[in-house]
C-alpha cells in the first residue's frame, strides 16, 4: 500500500461510488434544448456554508471559476504556500488586495478559519467529502467556487457552480440571457445533489479511510479522500513544509 501511494500522482483523484454512478449514467446530452438555468446547489450547500442571496453561475469546474474571476480582477491576489496553484498572483500592486484561500485547506484536507482579510476569494472544492461543519462567513467573503469533482470524483464531467455576492453581469449574461451552460454538466450535478446529502461520501468512507491510516500510521483528514503524514518518505507530498497530502482514493476498498 504505501509503495503504490508512492508512485502516485500529487494530483488528488477520487472515486465515484457505484451507487452515485448508477444515479447518473443514464443522462444523456442534451444537444437542443435552450433552457433557464435553475439549481438547487445553494440549498445543499447550507449545512455547511450559507450563500442564501448569493448570485450564482455555472462553471466548467472550479479551475474555470477562478480562470473567469482572477483573469479580470483588478486586485493583486495572494494565498498560503501550498495552496491550490492554479490561481495567478501576478498583478501589478504595492499589497495583496485579495485572499484566495481553499476550505477545508488544499494543503492538508483540514477545515480551518476563514481569513479575515477585507476581500477573499472562497474555494470549497472538498466540502462533500466531509462531515457536516459550519463555515462561517464574514462580509469581506466576496466570491466561492464549488464543484463535485473532489468530492464525488466526477473530476472529467466538469460541474461547477461560480457564487459572488454582487451580481457578475457578464456570466449573467451569458448564463441568463445567452443560456450558454454545460447542460449534460448541470443535468449530472443537479442529480447528484437531489439524491445525495452533503455528507453522504463522508459517512461512506470514514470507516475505509480510518482503516487506511491507521495501517499506515496516517493522520486522517476532514476530507474522507485524505490523510496527512510527516513521514520523510513522503516528502515529494508536502504542500506547506510539515505535513504531507496523501490522496487515499486508490487504495480504499474496491467497492469504493
Amino acid at each position: 500500500m504505501k509503495d503504490f501511494l508512492l508512485k502516485q500522482s500529487l494530483a488528488v483523484r477520487t472515486n465515484v461510488l457505484p451507487e452515485v454512478r448508477n444515479s447518473i449514467e443514464n443522462i444523456k446530452p442534451d444537444y437542443d434544448s435552450v433552457r433557464h438555468y435553475k439549481t438547487d446547489i445553494i440549498k445543499w450547500l447550507k449545512p455547511i456554508v450559507d450563500l442564501t442571496d448569493w448570485h450564482v453561475y455555472p462553471t466548467n469546474g472550479i479551475t474555470e471559476g477562478l480562470d473567469w474571476w482572477w483573469g479580470r480582477s483588478e486586485y493583486h491576489i495572494w494565498s498560503a504556500p501550498g495552496e491550490y496553484q492554479w490561481v495567478d498572483h501576478k498583478r501589478n500592486g504595492m499589497a495583496p488586495h485579495y485572499v484566495y484561500q481553499s476550505i477545508p485547506s488544499a494543503i492538508d484536507g483540514n477545515y480551518c478559519p476563514v481569513d479575515k482579510h477585507i476581500k477573499v476569494a472562497l474555494d470549497l472544492a472538498y466540502v462533500g467529502s466531509t462531515s457536516v461543519q459550519k463555515i462561517e462567513l464574514h462580509d469581506g467573503v466576496e466570491k466561492a467556487f464549488f464543484s463535485l469533482s473532489k468530492p464525488f470524483g466526477i473530476r472529467n464531467v466538469r460541474t461547477g457552480w461560480y457564487f459572488s455576492r454582487k451580481p457578475d453581469l457578464k456570466r449573467q449574461a451569458l448564463t441568463e440571457s445567452a443560456k450558454y451552460y454545460n447542460y449534460y454538466a448541470h443535468d449530472v450535478g443537479e442529480n447528484i445533489i437531489s439524491n445525495f446529502d452533503i455528507d453522504y461520501v463522508h459517512k461512506m468512507l470514514y470507516n475505509e479511510q480510518k482503516r487506511i491510516c491507521e495501517q499506515l500510521n496516517f493522520t486522517p483528514s476532514d476530507s474522507v479522500w485524505l490523510g496527512t503524514t510527516t513521514d520523510n518518505d513522503f516528502d515529494k507530498y508536502k504542500r506547506d513544509g510539515n505535513k504531507a497530502r496523501i490522496c487515499l482514493a486508490g487504495v480504499m476498498n474496491e467497492k469504493t
